[in-house]
C-alpha cells in the first residue's frame, strides 16, 4: 500500500501528516501555505515504472556482476573504506551482492583491486533519442568517459540514434528500498504505520509497503538528498540494500513489433559497452 506525504509549510512552521489522515490545522496562524506532492497522474503511475524498470534490469543477468562490482568499487570510493565493518553503505552492496549469487570469492578479489585502484568512477547522464520516437536516459559510471564516449558514438551511428537533450521529459527521483525488521511491527498495517512516520520523520515523500510480512518498503525521496535520506532510515533500524537515482517518462510511446525488436536489439548494444549502469525510456510498459 501507498501513502503520499504533504508538508505544509510556513515560515518556521512544518507539519507533515499521512494523506489519508484528517488534521485539525490552525489556518489563521497559517500563512502562504504550500502543498508538496509527487502529482500522480491517472494512468501513470511511478511505482508501475518502477517495477517496469526494475524487472527488466534484474533479469539482465548477463551485466549483473559487471553491475555489482561497479557498485563495490563507489561504495568503497564513498565511505573511503574497504570494510563493510566501517562502510555501512559497502556492507549492504555485499549483502545484495550475495542475496544476487555472486560468489564470496569474487565480491573478495573486487574488494582487493579497488582498494589499491588509483582512478575514480564518476557518475554522468547522456540522453538519447532512438528512431524518431524512443527518449533515452543513461546512467553511466566510467573512469574514462572520452573512450565511453567514442564506443557509445559507434553504437549510436550504427543504431540510427543521436544524443540530444531529454530532460524536459523526464521525471527524476531517489528510489530506497529497504528491510524492517519483523521485531519492530506486528502486522502489515502496523508497518504501514511505522514506514510512513519514519518516511516523515526521514524525509521521504511517498512511500510503499512492497511485503507486509517480510518487512519490505520503498520510500521516494528527492534525488539530491537520498545519501542523507539512506543515513535517517538506516538510523532508524531499516536495512538499506538498494539506492537508485530513478528516471521515468513524463508521457510514453507504444512501439510495434517490428519496432520493439529493433529498439531491444539497440539497448542490448547499448549495454554492451562497460560502464553504462542503468537505461531508462518512454516506450510504453507491458502489462
Amino acid at each position: 500500500m501507498r501513502h503520499r506525504l504533504f508538508t505544509v509549510l510556513s515560515g518556521n512552521f512544518l507539519q507533515c501528516v499521512k494523506s489519508n489522515v484528517s488534521t485539525n490545522i490552525d489556518h489563521a496562524a497559517v500563512r502562504n501555505i504550500s502543498i508538496y506532492l509527487y502529482p500522480l497522474q491517472a494512468g501513470h503511475s511511478k511505482w508501475a515504472n518502477i517495477r517496469h524498470i526494475k524487472a527488466a534490469k534484474d533479469g539482465q543477468k548477463s551485466a549483473l556482476f559487471a553491475k555489482i562490482a561497479r557498485q563495490l568499487r563507489l561504495a568503497i570510493q564513498d565511505g573511503g573504506s574497504a570494510d563493510p565493518a566501517l562502510n555501512s553503505e559497502l556492507k549492504s552492496v555485499i549483502d545484495e551482492a550475495l542475496r544476487k549469487n555472486m560468489p564470496m570469492a569474487s565480491i573478495q578479489n573486487n574488494l582487493k583491486k579497488f582498494t589499491v585502484s588509483k582512478t575514480q568512477l564518476k557518475k554522468y547522464r547522456l540522453d538519447v533519442r532512438f528512431k524518431q520516437k524512443v527518449f533515452m536516459v543513461l546512467t553511466v559510471y566510467t573512469d574514462n568517459f572520452a573512450q565511453l564516449k567514442m564506443d557509445l558514438s559507434t553504437a549510436l551511428r550504427k543504431g540510427g540514434a543521436v544524443q540530444i537533450d531529454a530532460g524536459h521529459l523526464f521525471e527524476d527521483f531517489g528510489l530506497i528500498q529497504a528491510y524492517l525488521d519483523k521485531v519492530h511491527f506486528k502486522s502489515a498495517a502496523e508497518l504501514e504505520d511505522r514506514a510512513t512516520e519514519d518516511a516523515i520523520e526521514c524525509g521521504a515523500e511517498d512511500v510503499e509497503v512492497m511485503d507486509g510480512e517480510a518487512g519490505a518498503v520503498n520510500f521516494i525521496c528527492k534525488p539530491e538528498g537520498i545519501n542523507g535520506v539512506r543515513k535517517a532510515f538506516e538510523n532508524k533500524g531499516y536495512v538499506v540494500h538498494n539506492t537508485e537515482h530513478i528516471y521515468t517518462p513524463l508521457n510514453t510511446v507504444t512501439l510495434t513489433s517490428d519496432e520493439k525488436v529493433a529498439y531491444e536489439k539497440f539497448v542490448d548494444k547499448l549495454k554492451e559497452i562497460q560502464g553504462i549502469e542503468d537505461v531508462y525510456d518512454n516506450v510504453e510498459m507491458e502489462e
